[in-house]
């Protein structure tokens, strides 16, 4: 009986700490960014002294000034958009790019929010089997883009003008982390699987299939159930053991 509760009690704690933490981390990120945009003018001295301290005062000028960037940026865009806004940002780019130590900063962080932008549904081109590590083994992986010229020039079927491809390969449980290969097409086994679908392959370690749409709608709680329920439960079945082998020729003993 006492077992029974302190398994009730483990699992309890368990499942609640992992459905919290993500809600947890939500909430403090949007409070850092919420705090990132708005502190500088509710901690201004003037204004503290104005609203007295009133956090009702305090929780109003946060959402307007949330509610006011957003409304920058709506117009900042629309203004960009036109001919004059174009000539404008066209302008404002070539001057940036021409001051030293500023360049450096502002080219760098425009590459990166080009990447980001260009690249968000295309990063991942194709879904493929390669062997690697080694022959004889596969994984899963994602076509990027193809391969360089100036790389593929020194592949030996870049050599030959055959196509080769840069290929990511994802770790499991984290597919954000992994390997960057680069492959002859040749070598690579096309699959008709969606980027979404190997994903959860890979993470899950496999143990959901591409396609498993009655395992794709479960809900965290269920995942966390199913495990715990796997996780408490015991063989049913004892293994027997096997009887010596005899001899055709030989008549077992009694």
């Amino acid at each position: 009986m006492l077992k029974r509760i302190m398994k009730s009690i483990r699992a309890n704690i368990l499942v609640g700490v992992f459905l919290t933490i993500p809600i947890v981390v939500t909430i403090l990120i949007f409070k850092f960014l919420v705090g990132l945009a708005t502190d500088w003018l509710v901690h201004n001295d003037k204004i503290e002294n104005l609203l007295g301290g009133r956090m009702i005062s305090i929780l109003g000028l946060r959402i307007i000034t949330l509610a006011a960037i957003v409304l920058a940026f709506y117009f900042v865009g629309l203004f960009v958009r036109n001919m004059l806004g174009k000539r404008v940002f066209q302008l404002g780019d070539h001057i940036l790019t021409r001051i030293p130590i500023i360049k450096g900063i502002y080219v760098s962080i425009r590459q990166i929010s080009e990447s980001l932008f260009t690249q968000r549904n295309t990063l991942f081109k194709e879904v493929v089997l390669v062997e690697y590590p080694r022959k004889g083994l596969y994984s899963l992986a994602f076509v990027t883009a193809e391969a360089p010229l100036a790389v593929a020039s020194k592949m030996a079927d870049g050599r030959k003008g055959k196509p080769c491809v840069s290929l990511f390969i994802s770790t499991t449980p984290n597919p954000t982390s992994g390997v960057f290969i680069l492959v002859p097409r040749s070598e690579v086994i096309s699959l008709d699987i969606p980027v979404t679908d190997a994903l959860t392959f890979i993470m899950s370690a496999g143990a959901v299939a591409p396609g498993d749409e009655r395992t794709n709608r479960l809900t965290l709680l269920d995942k966390l159930e199913a495990w715990l329920k796997h996780g408490d439960a015991s063989p049913t079945q004892k293994t027997t053991p096997a009887l010596p082998e005899h001899d055709d020729a030989t008549p077992p003993t009694t």
